[in-house]
Order: C-alpha cells, then sequence, then structure tokens
C-alpha cells in the first residue's frame, strides 16, 4: 500500500525503455526483461561460458559448472541496464540481477552446491570512484535466493587495472596478470565466483587461480551476461 502511494506521488520509470513502472516493478519493467532475450534453457548460458574460456585458455581453466543469464552486445535495453548499474549509481540493480542468477542456479536443483559465494572485487580506489562494487550487489542478490554467505573479503583487488573494454584477449589477459591476492579469510572448499560481464574470462580466471591456490577445491562461474561476438 505504502509502496503504491509513493509510486503515484512520486513516478517511476524503467531505466531501459523509459517507460513507466507498474507498482510492483522495480527499475527494469517486465517488457524489458522480456527483451533482454535470455540463453535458451537453464544450461545454456553456463555451456556457452565455458565455451569462451576454452576458446582463450587451456581446458584445465574451464570451471566444473558456470552460469550466465544474457548473451551482450555493446548496444540496446541490457547495454542500458548494464551501464546504469555499473556507472550510473542505480545498484539495486544489481540484486534483481542476481536474484534471476540465484533462480537459474537453483533451478537445476542446487540450491546450496557453495560454501561461499565471491565477487570479483574492485580495487578500492575504484570502489571509492563508484561507491560500490557492482558485483557484490549481483553476489548479494545470489545469495538471497540459495542462501549461501557472501565472503567479499576473500579475495583482494592488488592493483589499480585499466577498462578492460577495448583491449584485445592477450592484453586483458596481461591487464589482470597478478591483480589479485588472497584476503587473511580461510578459503573455503567450494566457492561461486560472480561478475556483470565476460569477453574473454581473463578476469574470472585470475580471480579463480588465487582462490584455488588459497584452498579453494573448485570454482564454479556466474555472470549477469556474456558478450557475443560481432
Amino acid at each position: 500500500m505504502i509502496k503504491g502511494f509513493r509510486h503515484i506521488l512520486f513516478p517511476e520509470v524503467c531505466i531501459s525503455c523509459r517507460e513507466l513502472l507498474d507498482t510492483e516493478e522495480n527499475f527494469i519493467c517486465t517488457a524489458c526483461f522480456a527483451e533482454f532475450n535470455p540463453f535458451p534453457g537453464s544450461g545454456a548460458g553456463g555451456e556457452a561460458l565455458k565455451r569462451l574460456v576454452r576458446e582463450h585458455f587451456s581446458e584445465d581453466q574451464v570451471p566444473s559448472d558456470a552460469w550466465c543469464l544474457y548473451p551482450y552486445r555493446n548496444s540496446g535495453q541490457l547495454h542500458d541496464a548494464l551501464l546504469a548499474l555499473k556507472y550510473g549509481g542505480i545498484f539495486p540493480i544489481g540484486a534483481l540481477f542476481g536474484r534471476k542468477l540465484g533462480e537459474l542456479i537453483a533451478s537445476g536443483g542446487q540450491h546450496a552446491p557453495f560454501d561461499g559465494i565471491v565477487p570479483v572485487p574492485l580495487h578500492p580506489l575504484k570502489c571509492i570512484e563508484r561507491t560500490y562494487n557492482q558485483a557484490a550487489k549481483i553476489a548479494k542478490g545470489i545469495s538471497g535466493v540459495l542462501r549461501v554467505p557472501v565472503l567479499d573479503k576473500l579475495l583482494v583487488r592488488e592493483h589499480y587495472t585499466d577498462s578492460q573494454t577495448g583491449l584485445t584477449s592477450s592484453a586483458r589477459r596481461k591487464n589482470v596478470h597478478d591483480a589479485f591476492r588472497p584476503g587473511r579469510l580461510k578459503c573455503p572448499n567450494r566457492l561461486l565466483l560472480v561478475d556483470d560481464v565476460v569477453t574473454t574470462g581473463s578476469t574470472l580466471i585470475a580471480a579463480a587461480r588465487v582462490l584455488r591456490e588459497s584452498g579453494a577445491s573448485s570454482v564454479a562461474f556466474a555472470t549477469v551476461a556474456l558478450t557475443e561476438k560481432e
């Protein structure tokens, strides 16, 4: 009831299409979520993510489990939504995407296959610039569905790296080489590593390597979107 009155007094619009939201919608309307064109079937996005890693890295770097919601292009409504999350300060979108990722994982019958969820960390200076880590917001949404804790102190981004946007595969790999180090907490066995958009998998691979060296027996990947080849 209160939300309904607030919506009448202060109309809210979808960040993608700019249309007025219904009272039960938050930030992104139902129509735009449908327009994001998710991967067909519960496992298609994960298989696409594994193939991407396989293309750019050796077979032993491919995660045993992976999940991804959407194919991604550098234009369109999904692009606008992810920009709003990453750079526009609309961080609640992260929880929306995270809940959808959590539901995707749970749809396979794996309600708690992890001991912890690890968001890919930002460097502290970059986190100050943005005021939050978008991957952590996504991880929190996943946690709410799977009831698995977010462990954002397991991994530290030690070097302030340039944006990966526009870099070649080899440049991306070099950009994040040794970018991460272990945090002070003991590393659990089974972890889910979370990021927003994956293009070559370089960041996830670099982060997963540190987690495995710290004691994790398995590191699965989850990401909102996977960049399609143009």
